[in-house]
């Protein structure tokens, strides 16, 4: 299933929901410089999908 808009992207070990662009097909997630510090070796994100 796609990533889209309404769709909510967290990073495990961060508890806010991280801001988006979508530009066409493409997604960028911007991860503040809290949850990089989190996130040493390893980061993994959690997608709630909407319908």
């Amino acid at each position: 299933m796609p990533v889209r808009q309404g769709d909510r992207v967290t990073m495990l070990g961060h508890d806010r929901p991280l801001d988006r662009e979508f530009d066409g097909g493409t997604q960028t997630v911007r991860v503040p410089a809290a949850a990089r510090a989190k996130g040493r070796y390893a980061w993994v994100f959690k997608i709630d999908w909407t319908r």
